[in-house]
This record gives C-alpha cells, structure tokens and sequence, in this order.
C-alpha cells in the first residue's frame, strides 16, 4: 500500500483515477492545483505523484520542477497524464524534469495501474539530486503544446462530418459503437466491483485486529503523523488516549485466556459505539488501546475519556457459563501540540499519564504534564 497523490484542475479526472485507485488499497490525496500539491508533498509525503501536465495556474511541468529544485522535499516519483496530441512534448518534458513516466489521456485503467506498479518498484529519487533543466528547451515544448491546444480547439469547432455520408448510416454506426461501449463498461464495471471488495477484504486483514475489529498499530502508526500534518495545517488541536484494561492479567489467571478475549470483544464494542465517525481507535497491543480524536480540545477529549470510563464500567460480562462481572479503564490523556511537537511525543504523554492513573489507584483519567518550553 502506498501513499499516491493526483493532481488536476479537473474534478472529473481527478474521481476517475482516484475511484479506480481506490479499489487497491492505497492511501490516497488530492489536490486541484500544482501550488497545493507543493504544500501536500511538504506535509504528507507521497510515494508517488499522478498529475496532469497542463493545469491552470502551476502546470504538471512547473510543479515538478519546483519538486527537483526544493532542498526540503524528499522527491516522490511522478507521472505525467497528457492529451494523446501532446505526446511527443510530454515525452520530452518528462525527460527534462525527472519524471518517472507519461500516460496520454483518455486514461486505459489497465496501462494506468501497470504504470504505477512500475514506477512503485523503481528506487525512489535521491533527495539529494537537483536537476539543471535546459529552460529554453523547456520553453519551446511548452510553446508547441500551446500551438497544439489552438490547432485542436480550431479542429473542433470546423466541420467535422463529411457531406456525403447520410445521416441514417451515421446514426445507426454511432447506435451500434454506443451499445459496444454500454457492453464494455458494465463488464469493466463488474469486474472492478469484485476485485473492489476483494481488495478491500484483504486491506482490512492488514489494518484491523482480527479479535476486536478495531485498527491495529501498524495503522495507528501509519495514520497518527499524517492526522498530526493535518492538524497542523488547518490550526486544530489533536487528542490522543492511551487505554489499559485494569487487572486483565487477573482476569485471564482466574476465567482462562478465551474469556480474556470475550473481555477484549465486549470492552471494544462498547469503546467503539462511543467514539466518532472521525476518531481513530485501535487496539495497541494486549488490552491497551489507543483513541486519536481530530479537532478536540483538552476538555472535549477528557469529556470523552470519562464518558469511556463509564460506559465500560457498566458493562457486565459473562462468558459461556461464567460471570466475569464488572470491569475497569485506566484512561491517560494528551493533546498536540501543548504535550508534544510530534505524534510519538504526544504518544508518550499520554503513556505517562495512563501509568499515574494506574499509580494512583486505577478506573479514573489522568491529563499528562504540559511539554516543557
């Protein structure tokens, strides 16, 4: 799985080639321009680019370029999408900026994804590399695409239909290619809606625990520095929870280890119905889980945390025939950036908190120490 950002000014082609990526599990970004893609590569660090090579403002060209010329950025690799009328130019300009490969529009799924298997696999650009592109060079190709552009726009709006051909023979072509093309879609559709849900089948294998249901640690640590970026590009507090189930050990010596994971089960489910649509829960490791809560502030997530604390408490849990009875949370909280520049730093926090919370008696929240300056 691997982080890939497309890049159009188009929203049409942008849902095309982020839909059909969509099926394969990768971790997918959009921008609508070459400035923001700047500012998305700086933050989330993308693998791979996919963006077109004319756009307004920034162009696919101009963008990769300003990629190459950034000491800051770690260079992803990057291919260029082109009108078929500009192929020889986009082959051209691909070679003059670093890119990886070029694809001519209309985009074929299958050319797409073989590209980017491709291109995945290549070693990815030292970041230390700095093209010195010929500009004069540069800037002859961009003038033939701009002739080109007027030649196609002129094409269109000439006469386009010979005056021999009779309108009933035309129409009953155009009838037959169209119903051609209906048969071609539903089967494409078909058979991408199946490998849609294989694949997601296979995705969630990889990101999910099998016994809770809830995201593991490799998502958890997948997701937590991206959903850090995030917030810090748009100002918003981030709050992170580290959970532990107190005395688990003990319930595992005296019920078995099978009751232990109905315990497991039955403690994520009610965790799971109190979080947020955009809240990320995971299970850590054992019975420690972790909460990462977008947008909230200390008194929202120590709000959250309590409402946790208690709705496990009320749960009474059984086990075949028997009564486990009642259990408890030991909850430690934090929230970046006041108790932590970065994810782990925030992470750490919060650990901390959680061991006074079990110092301290268990079943109630501890908030961590404020960073030092």
């Amino acid at each position: 799985m691997a982080t890939i950002l497309v890049v159009d000014d188009r929203p049409a082609n942008r849902q095309f080639v982020l839909s059909l990526l969509g099926y394969f599990g990768h971790r997918l970004l959009e921008a609508a321009g070459g400035v923001e893609a700047l500012q998305i590569v700086r933050d989330e660090r993308p693998a791979l680019v996919i963006t077109d090579i004319g756009m307004k403002g920034m162009d696919g060209y101009q963008f990769a370029l300003h990629l190459r010329a950034d000491p800051a950025v770690s260079p992803p690799r990057i291919i260029f999408l082109t009108a078929t009328y500009f192929e020889a130019e986009a082959r051209a300009l691909a070679q003059a900026c670093g890119v990886s490969r070029y694809i001519t529009k209309p985009v074929e799924p299958q050319v797409l994804l073989e590209a980017i298997d491709a291109v995945l696999a290549e070693p990815a650009p030292p970041p230390g590399e700095r093209l010195r592109p010929d500009e004069k060079l540069i800037d002859g190709y961009v003038r033939l695409m701009a002739a080109k552009v007027q030649q196609h726009v002129s094409g269109l709006e000439g006469p386009g239909t010979p005056t021999g051909e009779r309108t009933p023979e035309r129409t009953a072509r155009l009838e037959s290619a169209n119903a051609d093309l209906q048969a071609e879609v539903t089967r494409r559709q078909q058979a991408e809606e199946a490998l849609r849900h294989a694949n997601i089948r296979l995705s969630e294998q990889v990101v999910r625990d099998p016994l809770t249901g809830l995201f593991n640690r490799r998502y958890l640590e997948e997701s937590l520095e991206r959903e850090v970026a995030r917030a810090k590009r748009s100002g918003t507090p981030l709050g992170i929870m580290m959970i532990d189930i107190d005395h688990f050990k003990r319930i595992n010596d005296t019920f078995g280890h099978a009751a232990g994971d109905a315990v497991l089960a039955a403690v994520s489910r009610r965790m799971q119905s109190m979080t947020r649509v955009e809240d990320i829960l995971c299970r850590y490791g054992g019975e420690e889980f972790v909460l990462v809560m977008t947008a909230a502030s200390l008194d929202t997530i120590r709000e959250r945390a309590e409402m946790l604390r208690e709705g496990v408490r009320r749960l009474n849990i059984g086990f075949e025939s028997q009564h486990i009875g009642r259990v408890t949370i030991s909850v430690g909280i934090a929230v970046h950036p006041d108790h932590g520049e970065t994810g782990s730093q925030a992470m750490e926090a919060a650990d901390t908190a959680l061991y006074r919370a079990k110092q301290s008696g268990r079943n109630r929240t501890m908030v961590a120490s404020a960073a030092r300056e």
